[in-house]
């Protein structure tokens, strides 16, 4: 027993020694910490599919100086190409939702507004919108209901995304009621349904685009219908458009672009009575050239028309396409060269720009066969870009707005022909202060030459404006905008030929808009703070201090 103890005790240190190795055999991994890091990390964008709600001002010109409904904003769907979608196992459906924005208002002058904007989202595979808008003036400037107008439109549009092409259409309608209230000087004041101006106007087109912008060639189609109606002045158009635009990649820094496009539209007037056929057809294909820092574009326009100027006979215009491109290592980019355009109107065009049009209007295409241009953009702080730019335009044919001897109140198209010489001096700053706090500052001289008279009928010398704009918090939300416009000139129309030259325009808006929730916000908007009742067209005061307010619901 004693020797069993004593060979226990002599073989313990060497029992200890054998454990030792056990934890780390030789040739073991030994117990390690590992740590893995990404040396780089790949983010996928996010698409998102939102739609920005649709705001309107109160009817003025784009200059803010003319007494009717605005153009309004047609909301379009933006393409989104689609190639590929490959699904390798299947997720969990996201359930169909819709954005939507409905907004109610009232102003003076008892002006009650509503718009509703609807579009779905959340899709690869197609998109629609939806939107109508109404909005009217009892009163106006003149008279009260003399010089009342409304204005009623309503647009559907729609997205199809196919792996190829992007397959788009819309189907719209507008309603503007007007009155012809430049009846100054009459004995006695006129009721207001005799002098009442119904326009309409129907819209019909579709659209077909490539959505493979990696290929050499891509395209662009849209086509459609657009159906006028003068009810008062017994004035029908029907005006047909197509418009194709390519792109071949001959090389990596050369590529041919042709633009086409055509328009034939049918007038008949019971006035006279008088039908007539009018054509505009154009193609202008161009030679784009990239050797760093210079990029080049060679090329040339054909138009054919068929117009009254030329007793509805084809007339054939052609046009240069030669323009210089700079580009320099600070970021500031300087171009100039020569182009020129016919460019299409319509009695549609025309009643939009000017309502008070009458039945004896001629409508025809304006012709600028050369432009002569020379343009610079770029930062001058990392805060503050500016832009500026010079253009000679010689006009073959341009339209100007005369009042109508024997009818003040309506306007007709005077075609000035010949050699008519335009110049167009410009200049724009845009200083972004902070994320809440931006300034923009832009002007344009103008001057003329023109053929056949001495000035140019309603259009303007110098058009001067600048906004700021803030934000608080992502709640306020304030918009301050200033117009100064003058020079406009007017012919008396009492066969004196008296020139007459309209007083400066100076007009200041006050746009506010206060987010309540995520759904609500509350908005007013003031135009004409100053309460000039200036004059774009002759005889036609615009309305005093106007003031919108209401609340908008988005979904």
């Amino acid at each position: 027993m004693n020797k069993l103890v004593t060979f226990i005790l002599l073989a313990l240190p060497f029992i200890g020694f054998a454990q030792a190795d056990w934890e780390n055999p030789k040739g073991a991994i030994k117990d390690e910490e590992v740590v893995i890091e990404k040396d780089k990390q790949i983010t996928l964008p996010v698409i998102s599919r939102r739609f920005e709600a649709i705001t309107i001002d109160l009817p003025q010109r784009d200059t803010t100086a003319v007494v009717k409904a605005p153009r309004d904003i047609v909301l379009t769907i933006p393409k989104i190409p689609v190639k590929l979608r490959p699904k390798p196992m299947k997720g969990e459906l996201l359930e169909q939702t819709y954005w939507g924005s409905f907004k109610v208002g009232y102003g003076s002058y008892i002006s009650p507004l509503i718009q509703a904007d609807v579009a779905t989202k959340r899709s690869d595979e197609y998109a629609l919108a939806l939107h109508f808008r109404h909005y009217s003036s009892k009163n106006g400037p003149v008279d009260k209901a003399n010089s009342g107008m409304s204005n009623t439109d309503a647009y559907v549009n729609g997205k199809l995304f196919l792996n190829a092409v992007t397959l788009g259409a819309h189907l719209g309608a507008n309603l503007g009621k007007y009155h012809l209230y430049g009846y100054e000087g009459l004995a006695s004041v006129p009721i207001a349904e005799d002098i009442q101006q119904t326009l309409t106007n129907y819209s019909v087109g579709v659209d077909l685009t490539d959505n493979d912008k990696n290929e050499d060639f891509t395209y662009a189609l849209k086509g459609g219908i657009e159906l006028f109606h003068a009810k008062d002045l017994l004035w029908k158009e029907s005006d047909f458009y197509a418009d194709l635009r390519t792109r071949y990649t001959i090389f990596d820094d050369m590529d041919i672009q042709i633009n086409a496009g055509l328009h034939s539209s049918k007038q008949e007037k019971n006035l006279f009575p008088l039908t007539t056929n009018r054509l505009l057809y154009k193609i202008n294909p161009i030679v784009t050239y990239k050797m760093e820092p210079f990029e080049f574009e060679i090329g040339a326009g054909l138009f054919g028309t068929k117009d009254s100027v030329n007793s509805f006979q084809h007339k054939i215009y052609f046009a240069p396409h030669l323009v210089a491109r700079y580009t320099f290592e600070g970021g500031h980019i300087v171009s100039g060269g020569v182009t020129g355009d016919v460019q299409w109107q319509s009695a549609r065009t025309q009643f939009n720009e000017n309502p008070y049009l009458g039945g004896f209007t001629v409508v025809n295409s304006d012709v600028k066969p050369l432009d002569f241009f020379l343009k610079a953009n770029g930062k001058i702080a990392p805060k503050l870009s500016y832009s500026a730019g010079y253009h000679a335009a010689i006009y073959k044919l341009i339209g100007q707005y005369l009042n109508m001897p024997g009818d003040p109140s309506t306007f007709y198209l005077y075609y000035d022909e010949g050699n008519n010489f335009k110049q167009t001096f410009s200049a724009a700053l845009d200083f972004e202060a902070s994320k809440n706090l931006s300034f923009q500052l832009n002007g344009s001289y103008f001057t003329y030459a023109f053929e056949n008279y001495s000035n140019a009928w309603h259009m303007p010398d110098y058009d001067l404006r600048a906004k700021v704009r803030f934000t608080l918090e992502e709640k306020l939300t304030t918009e301050l905008v200033f117009t100064y416009l003058g020079g406009l000139k007017a012919l008396e129309p009492n066969f004196t030929a008296q020139t007459v030259t309209l007083n400066p325009i100076a007009d200041l808006n006050l746009n506010v808009d206060y987010k309540v929730s995520n759904m609500i916000s509350v908005f007013v908007k003031m135009q004409n703070i100053l309460g000039n009742q200036y004059q774009y067209f002759y005889k036609y005061p615009t309305k005093g201090f106007q003031v919108l307010g209401g609340v908008r619901f988005t979904f």
